[in-house]
């Protein structure tokens, strides 16, 4: 079955076609690309197959660092060294490196720094007790964080959060602890939109695949899916929501250390006599008619187009998920896992080691870092009562959401009484922040300007 959005996009551009005399299937191809059966201009592109191999944090980031609060050790990673201080919280199974491609952006246009760090029981964060992510604790730790980094004097800070993270950045503000707090933005999180879909949660959690034979096959499935459509944010940030199955070290630091298990040949080339090992993980799902003209040859362009996750896991998944098993996601008893020393400031890194096995030999080697479902008990205090406490806040606000069907009817009054700031980005998935990387720099620069919080760059486009 084609996806109903889909559907509804080729029954409103039949009419545009007559009257502007276009013919229908060049406005379609124009469109969906690549997408569509008879696309010509696809046959140049067929070898041009986006890369998925994995991309370090110092691409991004000038310093990585680890602090330590009585609670653990947190990484944070930091760009730029003038200006008010964009402090990143990423979403619910994501990780600091999720803001990467973005920091970049945002010191290119503004005079400001970044700096994102790794919530507890995410990427390369250690806490004595990680599964306790109640909205309370996520808030202390954030505060302590804050603290420990400025004990005395701090810049002007400007909380930003995605999803979970934007739940914490509202309460975080609420707590009116951080005496230079200076902005609130709050990512494609709306309390009442976010709590209709925990229903679905699980569900979605379940059919994701437990684990991936390599960090370029999670990547692809990241970008292939539509959990990230922007592939080069893809290569940066996938890595941090893996870990090793042996070790339970992370991706990201295996990348570091040059033994990540990378796997230059994502498509199986050297095809496989196993087909089960064919069925599963080693290739990514058929796709619908309006996408299947490439296969697995397909360029970013193309990714930007490809289906929703919602509609493309419902519809695909299945298979990969019934070819795992659900227990991957557990670290042998007897498994060591690594701890990174904590004295890492400004290091950088080169070559990555490329290894790989025999395509009939692959075996799942990364599982997620996070398990989500265990935090289940959580998601509710995550959301609660967040449109209220997110209007309370006196300082500027801004909200950006990937479709104005998020809002709910308290921030819609809230917005047309002209509480906060609204952006809609509608060419996005949830990733807002790492789908349309520039779309959402200039937002935030522009607001950042607007407020007198800082100046913009010489190079800065409005």
């Amino acid at each position: 079955k084609q996806p109903l959005v889909e559907l509804q996009a080729i029954s409103v551009l039949i009419l545009p076609s007559v009257a502007h005399g276009f013919k229908m299937s060049d406005l379609l191809r124009g469109q969906f690309g690549s997408r569509l059966k008879g696309n010509n201009s696809n046959s140049s592109n067929h070898h041009k197959s986006a890369s998925f191999h994995p991309y370090k944090w110092s691409k991004y980031f000038n310093i990585r660092d680890d602090i330590e609060i009585e609670s653990g050790t947190f990484r944070i990673y930091r760009r730029g060294v003038e200006g008010p201080l964009l402090f990143f919280i990423h979403g619910g199974g994501f990780s600091a490196l999720s803001w990467a491609v973005l920091s970049t952006a945002m010191t290119r246009e503004v005079r400001c720094q970044c700096l994102a760090v790794d919530m507890r029981g995410h990427g390369d964060t250690h806490c004595h007790d990680e599964s306790d992510l109640s909205i309370e604790t996520l808030t202390s730790d954030i505060i302590k964080i804050i603290f420990a980094m400025f004990p005395t004097e701090a810049p002007p800070i400007v909380l930003i959060g995605h999803s979970m993270g934007g739940a914490v950045a509202v309460h975080v503000a609420q707590k009116r602890a951080i005496p230079s707090l200076a902005a609130l933005v709050v990512i494609d999180v709306v309390e009442g939109t976010a709590l209709d879909s925990l229903y679905g949660m699980t569900a979605f959690l379940r059919s994701r695949p437990q684990g991936f034979h390599s960090l370029v096959h999670g990547i692809e499935w990241c970008v292939r899916t539509g959990q990230v459509r922007n592939p080069e944010s893809a290569r940066v940030s996938f890595p941090g929501q893996l870990r090793r199955m042996c070790t339970g070290e992370t991706a990201t630091c295996e990348l570091d250390r040059g033994v990540a298990f990378i796997d230059v040949n994502p498509h199986g080339q050297h095809k496989s006599n196993s087909n089960e090992d064919h069925r599963g993980l080693s290739a990514v799902p058929e796709v619908t008619d309006l996408e299947a003209t490439s296969e697995h040859s397909f360029s970013s362009a193309d990714v930007k187009e490809d289906m929703s996750a919602h509609d493309f896991l419902s519809n695909a998944t299945e298979t990969i998920a019934d070819s795992i098993p659900h227990d991957l996601s557990q670290t042998s008893p007897h498994t060591q896992v690594h701890r990174p020393k904590s004295n890492t400031d400004s290091v950088h890194y080169t070559e990555t080691s490329r290894t790989s096995v025999p395509s009939g030999q692959r075996r799942v080697e990364y599982t997620w870092r996070v398990d989500l479902s265990k935090t289940e008990q959580y998601w509710r205090g995550w959301f609660e009562n967040l449109s209220s406490i997110f209007l309370s806040i006196p300082e500027p606000k801004l909200l950006i959401v990937a479709g104005v069907d998020r809002l709910d009817k308290e921030l819609t009054i809230g917005q047309m009484q002209g509480k906060f700031q609204l952006q809609v980005l509608p060419k996005s998935g949830h990733a807002v922040h790492e789908d349309t990387v520039e779309e959402v720099a200039t937002c935030l620069a522009n607001f950042l300007i607007r407020n007198q919080f800082t100046e913009a760059r010489a190079n800065f486009d409005k």
